[in-house]
């Protein structure tokens, strides 16, 4: 090794802390090739950077020895300090004697898997890709799917020692402009130390980040993600990460599937209604059993009060706890099968769940009909297509259940309000969270239960294509100055 290259590599190795993995090729006495092992592709390494260079024996400048490299994706660098963050990247630098300026060479190959099947958001009909860690690879993926140049791609440098990049994607429009500068402003403002997974990030890009309802959705399937571009809104990528962000989100967001565009207008409709029905059932069904049998006695049909009777007998405890024991036990339940491997986990959930509920039954510690009602709130809990509103329905209920034991129907009532004045008051960026709803809006109101081929890729009820004097033209107007603030 030539003293130059010596000398290049015990500045990089300072800068590193005397980090391993720092390989420094010499190419002659006044050239010196540096990488980070295994985060490089040996054979373009080899192929279109030294086997190149080595062609020519002199060199008059640094420019020349750029033009020689058969890589299309090399830009020069002054700085050490900009070398070392691209060097650990996956770049390769290059270094000439007596140049202050070096070259920045792209061929990082960081291990990453191609793209397979979504495993989260499964579906019938349709596409089944999913994105991967790369972000490269999900960029493509998108672009494949809209070849727009309206398409806009913006990187933004996050504040963490990991010196992570995120990558935002949107339709040009003026309306998607203050989206965009909330998303600036709110990641410029916080340092942290790292961002290792998008759901970290999303946290940060939330309005109000301690309510328990998601403001934002995270997806793995890039055709929802195309739509919802289409839509207007905002999607944001992070380098190692398989899921996405997508903003400004509604309520009535995390409710939609994207099969329901691929069935015909009936049964997308169908099953949207059947998700609702799910919903409300998922939250009520079992408050309001505990209501009725606590306080209420009278609202039971005769017919069906004499089997609740008949199977309460032998139950110790009363409806409240006994509701709890059985909703902490499927949540066990669901917990545990998701924390084993997939085949153990199936087998758990489902032999678990008879022998819990039999034997249950069997000792007195619950009757057959509260059994009946968790199951059926649990299985409408799951029918909700996005996990993050999932989970927080399955949480929503436990309050719930208080409020049920200790007021009855008064209770579930006062809570509910609680919970619909909570939602009217979320936003996410700026967005009512319960639009179309609130504000009300027939038009949006009527496209987000039904299904039909006008409005399968069309956003005309969105707020982009509302004219200035409606209520949207505030909200813009207070997000701007927020932005501005």
């Amino acid at each position: 090794m030539s003293d130059y290259s010596k000398q290049i590599e015990k500045q990089l190795k300072t800068l590193l802390n005397e980090s391993e993995g720092l390989i420094t090729k010499p190419v002659g006495d006044k050239i010196a090739i540096c990488f980070m092992s295994g985060m490089v592709d040996c054979e373009q390494i080899n192929q279109n950077v030294i086997g190149k260079i080595i062609e020519k024996t002199h060199y008059e400048d640094i420019d020349s020895v750029s033009d020689q490299i058969a890589i299309g994706d090399c830009k020069k660098f002054e700085q050490m300090s900009d070398a070392i963050k691209n060097l650990l990247s996956g770049y390769a630098l290059v270094f000439m004697e007596g140049s202050r300026e070096g070259i920045l060479v792209s061929v990082a190959n960081i291990p990453a898997r191609s793209p397979a099947n979504a495993e989260n958001e499964t579906t019938i009909y349709g596409p089944m890709m999913a994105f991967t860690e790369s972000m490269g690879k999900n960029i493509a993926l998108l672009r494949s799917y809209i070849t727009s140049p309206k398409l806009i791609q913006e990187e933004i440098q996050l504040n963490t020692e990991t010196n992570t990049v995120a990558t935002m994607l949107y339709i040009q429009s003026p309306d998607v402009l203050p989206f965009i500068e909330t998303i600036r402003k709110r990641i410029e403002r916080r340092k942290v130390a790292g961002f290792f997974g998008s759901p970290l990030l999303l946290k940060l890009l939330t309005d109000n980040k301690y309510s328990l309802f998601p403001e934002m959705s995270l997806t793995e399937r890039p055709d929802l993600t195309s739509r919802a571009l289409l839509k207007g809104k905002v999607v944001v990528l992070m380098e190692g990460n398989s899921q996405v962000i997508i903003g400004p989100t509604t309520f009535f967001d995390f409710f939609y599937s994207v099969e329901d565009r691929y069935n015909t207008w009936g049964i997308g409709t169908f099953t949207r209604l059947l998700r609702a029905i799910a919903f409300i059932f998922s939250i009520f069904l079992t408050p309001m059993y505990v209501a009725a049998l606590t306080y209420h006695y009278e609202v039971i049909p005769v017919p069906l009060l004499e089997p609740l009777i008949s199977t309460r007998i032998r139950v110790p405890f009363p409806p409240l706890l006994e509701a709890l024991l059985m909703e902490t036990s499927i949540e066990l339940l669901r917990e545990a099968g998701a924390r084993l491997p997939t085949k153990v986990g199936q087998t758990m959930g489902i032999v678990g769940g008879i022998v819990i509920g039999q034997a249950a039954v069997q000792a007195g510690f619950t009757s057959n009909t509260l059994v009946m009602l968790v199951a059926l709130a649990a299985l409408g809990s799951f029918t909700t297509p996005n996990y993050m509103m999932g989970s927080t329905i399955r949480f929503v209920r436990f309050p719930m259940l208080i409020a049920a034991g200790a007021l009855g129907l008064i209770g579930i009532a006062f809570f509910a309000i609680f919970l619909l004045i909570h939602l009217l008051k979320m936003t996410s960026y700026g967005k009512p969270y319960l639009y179309p709803l609130y504000p009300p809006d027939t038009k949006g109101m009527l496209n987000a239960t039904l299904i039909t081929n006008s409005t399968q890729f069309a956003y005309q009820t969105d707020l982009t294509k509302r004219n200035d004097s409606s209520w949207r033209s505030k909200w813009m107007k207070k997000l701007k100055s927020d932005n501005d603030d």
